[in-house]
């Protein structure tokens, strides 16, 4: 059931894919059946997001406190992530822990990192009944009697 949307400035489909993958892995060892692990990704118009009156799109440490990009020093390897954003939303069973939804956003901030900043990376989650997220094959079967 984890469904993992995610809307971000990084439109590389390699990224995408390995974020999925690994996601998907990481879940897989949690006990999560990778069959009901969804992940989506959605490109992020970067001048339509702001971080009070500051659009998120401007380069540096906006909200990251890290050195812009260009910088000198230990921030000067991370070419590509400064400037880029996620948002992600999580949408777990009810019943996991505290424990995993960390584990969970931390393999999330660790899997976009190179891409996107730590602190340019907004996690959020939604904590539902299983019996309230629904695929629609499940939904024909218990119709037909199958």
């Amino acid at each position: 059931m984890p469904t993992i949307l995610v809307e971000s400035t990084v439109d590389d489909p390699l990224v995408h894919r390995r974020f999925a993958k690994n996601i998907s892995r990481w879940l897989r060892g949690q006990g999560v059946d990778l069959n009901h692990v969804i992940t989506k990704f959605v490109s992020a118009d970067p001048e339509r997001y702001f971080s009070g009156p500051f659009p998120l799109a401007r380069p540096g440490p906006v909200l990251s406190g890290e050195a812009p990009a260009g910088a000198e020093g230990p921030a000067a390897g991370r070419a590509g992530a400064a400037g880029g954003f996620a948002f992600v939303q999580c949408t777990v069973d009810l019943a996991r822990t505290a424990r995993f939804r960390t584990g969970l956003a931390e393999r999330i901030v660790e899997e976009l990192r190179g891409s996107v900043d730590a602190g340019r990376t907004f996690i959020q989650f939604h904590e539902v009944r299983p019996e309230l997220h629904l695929v629609g094959s499940e939904l024909l079967a218990a119709v037909s009697g199958e």
